[in-house]
């Protein structure tokens, strides 16, 4: 299939929703412009979509898996959820908190907007982000992970905790108690450490 075909193109999901897109953008810089606005104001995302506009990493592509109703979400910074090395570590870690990859919801960092629809729809008890990418995305930050982890904040009235990437704690086991830390955090907010073992 072509995309630069115009009709596969106008008779594609895709390409209509581009073309709203477009469209809506125009409508609202036209709108912009009548108020006296002669500029606006980019944000990091922003940014980031512009510069990466046709490239092949946009836009990053959603992925997840897992029970959408899930008490629990994760947000995986290099969207490798349970394969490998590091896969296995967090495994391990969710057996300690009493889960399995069954009971979670995990996706990567790649649509805060999608995520934020989501937590909005389900309203989970806590998100756990993986990882520096996950935390600025989620935190809407460029400040490192090292100075944010430890303590949540909200999204959309949800608790947040960001901890470091199972990536990195295969590199740097040093790190796995804090990173234990922060999930003792997430049980005690969300229950689980009240389980029967």
């Amino acid at each position: 299939m072509d995309i630069f075909d115009g009709n596969t193109a106008k008779d594609s999901d895709c390409g209509h929703g581009v073309v709203q897109a477009l469209n809506a953008l125009n409508r609202f810089l036209k709108f912009q412009k009548s108020l006296g606005n002669h500029s606006i104001a980019l944000g990091r995302d922003a940014f980031h979509i512009l510069e990466t506009w046709g490239t092949p990493s946009w836009p990053p592509p959603f992925d997840a898996q897992g029970p959408e109703d899930a008490r629990i979400v994760l947000v995986d910074s290099e969207g490798t959820f349970f394969k490998g090395e590091p896969g296995g570590l967090l495994i391990k870690m969710l057996a300690a908190m009493h889960l399995t990859p069954s009971d979670v919801y995990i996706c990567n960092a790649a649509d805060n907007a999608l995520l934020s629809r989501h937590i909005l729809t389900h309203k989970p008890l806590a998100v756990v982000a993986f990882g520096e990418k996950a935390c600025r995305m989620m935190k809407e930050t460029d400040d490192p992970l090292a100075e944010i982890r430890g303590d949540f904040f909200q999204c959309h009235g949800v608790p947040v905790m960001v901890t470091h990437h199972p990536s990195v704690l295969v590199k740097n086991s040093a790190l796995k108690r804090q990173a234990w830390d922060d999930l003792k955090q997430v049980m005690a907010c969300t229950g689980l450490d009240r389980h029967d073992s």
